[in-house]
C-alpha cells in the first residue's frame, strides 16, 4: 500500500503510473479530506501579472506585500530566489522589517521567529523558495495567507526529465502537457496545503500568476486543487 496527499497529478494517477512503472492491474483510490475547504478563498487577484513581463510582474509582487495587513500571518513561496531577493530589496524599510526571508537565517529559526511575532499579536512575512512549500507546518493563526508568485513549472534542466521528454515527443506525445503541468500541478497543490493544516483552520491562498486565468492548463490547474471558494478579479465564483 502506497498513501500520499499528492499521488494524483491533475485529479489522475497517470503520472505516478508512468514515473514508478507501474501496471495497470493496481487498484487506486481517492479517498475524500476531512477538511473543509470552502472555509479558505483561492484568489487570483486583478494584480496578477504574467511573468513573462518580468518587470511588472515583480513591481506587482511588491506593490501585493506592500498592501498587506499589518497584522497577516504569511507566507509567500517564490520560484526564483533573484527574484525574493529583487522584492525583499524594493520593499520599503518598514515594510521590509516585517520579512522574514529564507538564506537569512536557517529555516527552523525563521519559523520560530515568524511564530514568536504571531504570538506578540504582530504580523509577519516569511519568503521561501520551494522547500518551504513542503516542509512547513503552521497552524492556526500562525498562517493565514498563502501566496504563490508565480505558477511552480521547473526548470527544464534535468537529464532525466530531458530524455523522458525525448522519448514522449518520439511518441507524438507533448512533453509540456504530459510532465511539466502535472509536476506543476502536484506542487501547486503542495504549497496551497500549507494553508489548511487542522480542520478549523481558515484563511486566502492568493495566485500572482495571470497565466492561470490565460494558458489553456490553467483550468486544468485550478480544477486539481481542493474545492477552496474562488475570488476572480475580486469577484467571488459560483
Amino acid at each position: 500500500m502506497v498513501t500520499s496527499a499528492t499521488l494524483t497529478a491533475l485529479g489522475r494517477f497517470e503520472r505516478l503510473q508512468e514515473r514508478a512503472g507501474l501496471a495497470n492491474r493496481y487498484r487506486y483510490q481517492r479517498l475524500p479530506s476531512p477538511f473543509d475547504y470552502s472555509r479558505a478563498v483561492l484568489s487570483v487577484p486583478r494584480e496578477a501579472v504574467d511573468p513573462a513581463d518580468r518587470e511588472g510582474h515583480e513591481r506587482a509582487i511588491v506593490e501585493f506585500v506592500e498592501a498587506l495587513d499589518d497584522k497577516e500571518a504569511v507566507l509567500m513561496l517564490f520560484s526564483s530566489r533573484a527574484q525574493l531577493r529583487g522584492v525583499e530589496r524594493a520593499l520599503s524599510r518598514e515594510r521590509r522589517d516585517r520579512v522574514l526571508a529564507q538564506d537569512r537565517l536557517p529555516k527552523r529559526e525563521l519559523v520560530e521567529r515568524h511564530r514568536e511575532r504571531v504570538d506578540k499579536g504582530e504580523g509577519s512575512i516569511l519568503f521561501g523558495l520551494a522547500s518551504f512549500a513542503e516542509g512547513i507546518d503552521l497552524p492556526g493563526e500562525y498562517l493565514t495567507h498563502v501566496v504563490i508568485t508565480r505558477l511552480p513549472f521547473a526548470v527544464p534542466d534535468d537529464p532525466v526529465g530531458a530524455t523522458l521528454a525525448e522519448w514522449i515527443e518520439s511518441q507524438g506525445g507533448n512533453p509540456f502537457m504530459r510532465i511539466s503541468v502535472p509536476d506543476a500541478s502536484i506542487k501547486l497543490v503542495q504549497a496551497c496545503g500549507r494553508l489548511i493544516r487542522k480542520e478549523a483552520d481558515v484563511g486566502r491562498i492568493t495566485l500572482l500568476d495571470r497565466r492561470v486565468l490565460t494558458r489553456r492548463y490553467g483550468r486544468a490547474l485550478l480544477d486539481a486543487l481542493p474545492p477552496f471558494t474562488r475570488e476572480i478579479d475580486g469577484l467571488v465564483q459560483d
